[in-house]
């Protein structure tokens, strides 16, 4: 039994096919920035940033974001399939079942259909199903009991019919594929892809189960629903790796929480951030105005703590006190050639007012740390980045906007007494550049 999702299905405006990319990828990696740096799947790392936001909030996550909790490999193993409709599902699994009475049926048959459970969403009566999760028991038939060189024979005699050429890769591999065969047919149904043979992981989950068939009794379609198989044990540790779930439950997001900025760097230790990490500068804005604006060579970086800064900052105004990956950040701009050092600090803060979201980037510092210099030294590619930042914030909430309560979205720009009035509408400008490549 695995998670299965309709196709086309998206949580949050975002393809579940997507999220799963993304989760493959930290799986490997342990690195959320191979998450939002996906290219393949995420167009830059603002749709990135959003898509990991929204596993977090699933709960596929742990909190370092560098792993994936159990329900986050089962996601990441799940599959997109066309629903079923329940009756149509249940047609296919009575003639299933009747398909093994015909077996059992006959005195000298190649395999016998000892037991088959139910579990899942057919079991459950889900409206539309992904697929019928049975675990069939199988054997060899009575006349082979004691033959096991016979069986194999026969087995292999029989796949001939309909694979002329088959040689076995491995040893009893003809048993596998004549018993498939015979219980499923020459083309297994894709609504069946959920049913196994004599694989027995039904016996290590704790998940309810319907035995609805045994070779003495024949079918029983009412048959008492189990809170686990017979033979599951919960002192036994077993060696799967994915969960076994039918479906995740997916919350109301309420209110959001502007993103985790390290998403700028790719949470990166230093908090670099990098113009090409966000795409070709042909086809993405924000990867074309850091260049154009950065007019010395510069390292840009975003602070989420105090310990990754230079402490050639000074702690003026705060700046390196209650800095946190979803409030208050500090954005630095050093040139390699020189001592020019700027700063810009930045609160980020979402706020229900009068009925209405207000998703509010405030510059309450800035700064260039150099005599004979002006502040706006590094002001235009700390703006972009600051920009960056506040679109982030916004796709996000309006992306969950959407999929919950649908208030209307306010996004706002204030600067502190002490930040030169341009900043606002500077950060603003290039804010609407940004949101209107998204968009196109």
């Amino acid at each position: 039994m695995s998670i299965t999702f309709p196709r086309k299905f998206a949580i949050g405006g975002v393809p579940v096919t997507n999220i799963k990319e993304g989760l493959k990828s930290l799986c490997r990696t342990s690195d959320p920035g191979s998450f939002v740096g996906l290219r393949s799947v995420f167009p830059t790392l603002i749709h990135g940033s959003h898509a990991l936001e929204i596993a977090s909030l699933l709960g596929l996550l742990d909190d370092e974001r560098s792993e994936l909790t159990s329900t986050g490999r089962a996601v990441a193993h799940s599959r997109s399939v066309v629903k079923t409709e329940l009756t149509k599902a249940r047609a296919v699994l009575d003639q299933l079942l009747e398909r093994f009475e015909a077996i059992n049926g006959e005195s000298d048959r190649l395999i016998s259909i000892n037991r088959v459970y139910l579990y899942g969403s057919v079991m459950r009566g889900d409206p539309l199903v992904g697929d019928i999760d049975l675990e069939i028991e199988a054997s060899r038939g009575p006349a082979y009991a004691n033959d096991l060189q016979g069986y194999l024979r026969d087995c292999l005699s029989f796949v001939r019919r309909f694979a002329p050429n088959y040689v076995p890769p491995v040893y009893m591999a003809e048993s596998d594929k004549a018993m498939d065969h015979l219980v499923f047919g020459q083309r297994r149904a894709p609504i069946l892809k959920g049913a196994v043979i004599n694989v027995r992981n039904l016996s290590t989950i704790p998940a309810p189960c319907q035995l609805i068939y045994t070779i003495q009794n024949g079918i029983d379609r009412n048959a008492p629903i189990l809170t686990t198989h017979p033979d599951y044990d919960p002192a036994i540790e077993t060696s799967h790796e994915i969960p076994r779930l039918a479906s995740i439950e997916v919350p109301n997001f309420g209110i959001p929480e502007p993103v985790d900025a390290r998403f700028l760097s790719k949470f990166h230790r230093s908090g670099r951030v990098l113009a090409h990490d966000f795409g070709s500068p042909t086809s993405n804005l924000l990867a074309w105005l850091l260049p154009v604006h950065e007019r010395q060579s510069s390292t840009l970086k975003v602070h989420v703590s105090s310990e990754t800064l230079d402490p050639a900052f000074p702690k003026r105004g705060g700046l390196t006190d209650d800095l946190s990956p979803k409030g208050t950040i500090v954005l630095t701009a050093e040139a390699h050639r020189s001592e020019l050092r700027s700063f810009m600090k930045l609160e980020r803060t979402v706020n229900m007012i009068d009925g209405a979201l207000t998703l509010d980037l405030k510059v309450c510092d800035l700064a260039t740390l150099q005599r004979r210099r002006t502040d706006e030294a590094h002001t235009n590619s700390l703006a972009v980045v600051a920009a960056a930042i506040h679109v982030a914030d916004r796709f996000h909430a309006v992306a969950l906007n959407k999929a919950g309560d649908n208030y209307p979205i306010e996004a706002t720009v204030t600067t502190a007494s002490s930040v030169p009035d341009a900043i606002g509408p500077l950060i603003q400008q290039f804010g609407s550049k940004i949101s209107g490549s998204l968009d196109s």
